[in-house]
């Protein structure tokens, strides 16, 4: 693994303060990249969808350097193949090198970089969490590693037990994180992996601002500008035709004389997963007079067909609805719509919640 060290601080090693505690270490390695005006590194990321049973590889070289406006301090710039983010001044940039267009968001009053994967899986931020705990050391490749782990959440959700842990293991030779692992377990059975390694680390002192060079001839869009926001209580649900899994067309206007719950659901959520395993349990029914129907804009047919061989999604499956998913503003997962029996939306409500999937199940006799 290649480190380029450029920071005086390189001398507790070999200083008699040298940190000796395996808290000594954490506290001196999350000081040694506090510090820094200037943080690179790349990023390898393995991601479990456990649905699939597959796993995806995505590697980043990421760049961070110090910006006290920025969200979070930082503005960042991460690469991969085909692809930029950038966040710079409190601009979001999606560079896509494949359509040649460069996506824009102003972010810099939203919480919405907060759940950017550039910045919810480095070491920075990891850093800040607290109570990391040294639970151990390793040794790989004749590499001495310290290993803490910090929990996330312990909880239960309805009757199923969440845990959520991560791991990060640090050299203590050069003060440097090297390997990150997110455990998720329900019911205390695996529910998804998250691993991270990271390699090729740059530290500099001070850090120049980035000077925005985008590709000439690349289209500018701004986000949003062609995507409605979330449809308001009240207004009339737009009409849509869509197959389901077995080839028949479902048409929402059909319904009428009834609610439908269109929950707007992809494969990759693992609240969207939760819900559905609270609708398919034995003793959880609709309200006579609700019809639920699953629609996915983003997920192919073909691997909705290997999800639903997996994942129990007890009503009609809607797919190949991205363009009904623009009509309703859906710009996350699971967003639900109750809408009533004369086709005007009764309800909107945006993210799990124990309370709302109560309110649709059918009331005991």
């Amino acid at each position: 693994m290649k480190v380029f060290y450029i920071l005086g601080m390189v001398f507790l090693l070999f200083s008699c303060s040298a940190p000796q505690s395996p808290e000594e270490i954490f506290a001196a390695a999350r000081q040694n990249l506090k510090s820094s005006g200037q943080v690179q590194f790349r990023q390898e990321m393995v991601w479990e969808s456990p649905s699939l049973e597959e796993f995806d590889t995505i590697r980043y070289t990421i760049d961070f350097r110090k910006n006290p406006k920025a969200f979070f301090g930082y503005d960042f710039v991460g690469s991969r193949d085909g692809f930029e983010s950038r966040y710079v001044e409190g601009i979001e940039y999606g560079i896509d090198h494949q359509d040649s267009t460069v996506k824009t968001a102003d972010v810099l009053d939203s919480t919405r970089i907060q759940y950017s994967m550039l910045r919810t899986f480095n070491p920075l931020v990891l850093f800040e969490n607290d109570p990391w705990k040294y639970i151990g050391d390793t040794t790989i490749q004749q590499q001495k590693l310290l290993q803490y782990m910090w929990v996330e959440m312990d909880t239960v959700i309805m009757d199923k037990k969440v845990y959520l842990e991560n791991h990060l293991w640090i050299n203590p030779a050069n003060l440097l994180p090297e390997f990150y692992s997110r455990r998720l377990y329900h019911d205390g059975q695996r529910n998804q992996l998250i691993e991270s390694t990271y390699e090729d680390w740059v530290l500099e002192e001070k850090a120049e601002p980035f000077v925005l060079d985008f590709p000439k001839g690349y289209l500018t869009k701004v986000e949003g500008s062609t995507e409605s926001p979330l449809l308001k209580v009240g207004t009339q649900a737009p009409d849509f035709e869509l197959e389901d899994a077995n080839g028949n067309l479902v048409k929402l206007s059909d319904f009428r004389g009834k609610k439908v719950l269109l929950d707007f659901s992809i494969i990759n959520c693992g609240w969207c997963k939760i819900a559905l395993e609270q609708f398919a349990k034995e003793d959880y029914k609709f309200a006579d007079d609700i019809v639920p129907l699953y629609v996915n804009p983003e997920d192919s047919w073909e691997k909705l067909k290997k999800y639903q061989s997996r994942v129990t999604v007890p009503f009609p499956i809607l797919a190949d609805a991205k363009e009904v998913g623009k009509e309703y503003g859906v710009n996350g997962f699971p967003t639900f719509y109750l809408i009533d029996e004369t086709g005007k939306i009764e309800e909107v409500a945006q993210g799990y919640s124990d309370e709302k999937i109560l309110e649709w199940k059918r009331k005991s006799e």
